[in-house]
């Protein structure tokens, strides 16, 4: 028999956030091994149902909401109240683990196993039929995955914050916890006192409101109420010895084949579940989608907006909040897909391909990586074709397979050229992040991409080995033996060569994943955006369109992507003699060396490097600037571009169009403005012609396709 209760008078009043008609206790009939037969337990639970059934909704669904150590139903709140606003309402219920927060205090060590079961006792008594979706956040995380293995035919899908599956033997447990298992600290540490609890609570970011920590801390004001607290950290299994070992590895194993959407949250500045084990999750339920919230920590619920985040992603994968049955595909097309995929799809090799026998000039460095005082290094088309080719079986050989995700450290040129189109073509993900974003911003850049490989320069090793960044590591040159062994390389480009299988390269799928390309971190934090080979191949198409960038063009890229960029145009790239992570390092005089070295039609410049070459065009020769004149297109972005920078530009390169797109580095471009169309726009403003308030900037008109 179940039987409903309201709080009892020991309760607090008020929870901040928390609706009063959320709180509930029910009297739960118990089937873990743990407890005597005929044993029952009282629960508590915050549960937006009853309300909802006042209201006479029918909701769509059920979100399940398990916490972690030492947090209760209450880290859930805003989930509750976002899903009872939503035009679609969700019920969700969200429960307080037996022994924690307002629940009852059993006396027994409830292992992982117990509390999956504990959590079928009380689903069942509740009555949920499905559709449900599974939220878990720490350890509760594992018990929810166990209840969703359980519970196959009401599972609609999942979604996990900062938690964990799997500890790799290769690591040891974070170090918050091996202090707190140690048997000097353990019991005084998470039961005698509220240490283990304020210690959590530290991790929030911001730090916790008064009202707020005060909540999270009320179940446990006393030692007796702290017992649970205690045996939840001691049932963390350290190794294969440990009872709730076997448990644990049969959820860590058996999520492998859900085939449900899953959605995952995570905050990056976890000391506890750090990024290792959100790739494990990844690895585990790779169709997944993920989320993380740059800044964000452990407590990532009370640091972040979740609830917006799990409600867009139910109603994109659920069409607008209405959930599919249980077992849904987790890899169902998007709302967007047909039309994507009804699109004329070329690969972006597919230039490259075609011109493979030509002698001609596809790739110019004017000062290469290898030997910079050597002078400019040429690749023709058919030599470009050759390495890409020779490097995607090279990486192959190494390990290298669809979807392995590489990052590329390397500055641009002919080597990353040719490094990018091997990786495209062999299906693997390029992973790109500006080394100007600084180490601490590239450290959490390559991080959050979590690479299979990384390829790079030694310095760029010497940073991963410092800072400790994922993947298997290559090197661009061959090292000696000592250097390979302090860097943890194990293979390098060089040594590829004599090792290079033959056979035919695979045709990546065109909705696959081909690039992971992270934001300049001017607005923010560096953020991940994932390109599929669809995408790539429609941003070059909407380039050339724009700007008629045509086979035969002759492009200086002073921005390293268009250099990327050049090849798939079947253009004619030069990179300048320039540190492209300071774009005020391109002089005037080595932007007319590298529009000289290819008869350039066309130049593409930051506004900063615009800036300097200005600058530095009274150095210019006579021959520099017959090299100029011969540039009839002229794109500068990245920045606001002043009408007066492109004016003095167009006095330099005279027979050039001005434009400036406008866009970012989820979609380039999105608009295009000319120079003149510029200065109509600002004649119009100070003659009154235009209307409206603010200090905006004219960003011109969408390109065909944006």
């Amino acid at each position: 028999m179940v039987t409903a209760h309201r709080p009892h008078r020991s309760d607090p009043p008020h929870w901040a956030g928390v609706d009063p008609s959320w709180s509930r206790y029910l009297e739960v009939p118990s089937t873990a091994a743990v407890d005597p037969a005929a044993t029952s337990h009282r629960w508590h639970l915050l549960d937006n149902g009853p309300q909802l059934a006042e209201r006479g909704v029918e909701p769509v669904g059920t979100l399940l909401c398990v916490h972690g150590n030492p947090t209760w139903s209450y880290l859930w709140r805003t989930l509750l109240a976002a899903g009872t606003a939503a035009e679609r309402p969700w019920r969700v219920v969200a429960v307080d683990q037996l022994d924690m927060g307002f629940s009852a205090r059993t006396g027994r060590m409830r292992r992982l196993v117990d509390r999956i079961t504990d959590l079928g006792d009380l689903t069942g008594a509740l009555g949920l039929s499905g559709p449900v979706i599974t939220v878990g956040h720490d350890w509760g995380g594992v018990i929810s995955l166990g209840w969703a293995l359980a519970h196959r035919g009401q599972l609609a899908g999942v979604v996990l914050t900062n938690t964990a599956v799997h500890q790799p033997p290769q690591y040891p447990i974070p170090p918050a916890l091996r202090l707190a298992l140690h048997p000097a600290v353990h019991s005084w540490g998470t039961t005698t006192t509220a240490a283990f609890l304020r210690v959590t609570h530290a991790l929030a970011h911001p730090r916790l409101r008064p009202e707020v920590a005060s909540a999270l801390m009320s179940p446990y004001r006393t030692a007796a109420r702290r017992a649970g607290v205690g045996n939840f950290v001691a049932d963390i299994p350290v190794d294969a010895s440990h009872p709730s070992f076997a448990a644990l590895t049969d959820v860590a194993e058996g999520i492998r084949s859900l085939d449900v959407p899953a959605l995952l949250l995570w905050g990056p500045r976890d000391p506890i579940f750090s990024d290792r084990y959100l790739r494990d999750l990844l690895d585990r339920l790779p169709s997944a989608t993920v989320h993380r919230f740059e800044g964000a920590g452990h407590l990532l619920a009370e640091d972040v907006d979740v609830a917006s985040a799990v409600f867009n992603w139910i109603g994109d994968r659920f069409g607008g909040g209405a959930a599919a049955g249980a077992g849904a595909d987790a890899n169902a097309a998007s709302p967007e897909a047909p039309a994507e995929a009804a699109r004329e799809y070329t690969p972006l090799w597919a230039e490259l391909d075609r011109r493979s026998t030509e002698q001609t000039a596809a790739v110019v460095d004017m000062a290469p990586l290898a030997n910079p005082a050597a002078g400019p290094r040429v690749l023709s088309w058919t030599e470009l074709s050759a390495d890409v080719h020779r490097l995607a079986r090279g990486l192959r050989a190494a390990g290298v397979q669809p979807g392995h995700r590489v990052s590329l450290l390397v500055p641009p040129g002919s080597e990353l050229t040719a490094l990018i189109y091997a990786c495209l073509r062999l299906g693997a993900i390029v992973v790109l992040a500006d080394a100007g974003l600084g180490a601490r911003g590239l450290s959490r850049a390559i991080r959050g991409a979590g690479p299979d490989f990384v390829i790079g320069i030694d310095r760029a090793l010497v940073a991963a080995r410092i800072f400790g960044w994922p993947g298997t590591r290559i090197s661009v040159e061959e090292l000696p033996l000592a250097r390979r062994k302090l860097l943890g390389v194990e293979l390098s480009l060089a040594g590829m060569s004599g090792t290079a299988a033959g056979g035919a390269l695979p045709e990546p799928d065109p909705d696959a994943t081909a690039a992971v390309l992270f934001t300049s971190g001017s607005t923010g934090p560096a953020k991940g955006v994932l390109y599929t080979h669809r995408q790539l191949s429609a941003m070059r198409d909407a380039l050339a369109a724009a700007y008629n960038l045509v086979p035969g063009t002759s492009l200086v890229a002073g921005f390293a992507p268009f250099a990327l960029l050049g090849p798939a145009l079947g253009a004619t790239s030069v990179t300048p003699d320039m540190d492209v992570t300071a774009p005020k390092t391109l002089t005037a005089q080595a932007l007319a060396a590298a529009a000289a070295a290819v008869q350039a039609t066309a130049v593409f410049l930051s506004p900063a490097a615009l800036r300097n070459i200005l600058d530095t065009a009274a150095d210019l020769s006579g021959a520099d600037r017959g090299a100029l004149d011969h540039v009839s297109l002229l794109l500068s972005a990245g920045a606001p571009v002043p009408s007066s920078l492109l004016s003095a530009a167009a006095a330099l390169i005279p027979n050039a169009e001005q434009h400036t797109p406008y866009g970012m580095t989820e979609a380039l471009p999105v608009t295009d403005i000319e120079l003149q169309e510029i200065l109509a726009a600002e004649s119009d403003a100070r003659e009154g012609e235009v209307t409206g308030a603010g200090d905006g900037v004219c960003v011109g008109a969408a390109v065909a396709g944006a």
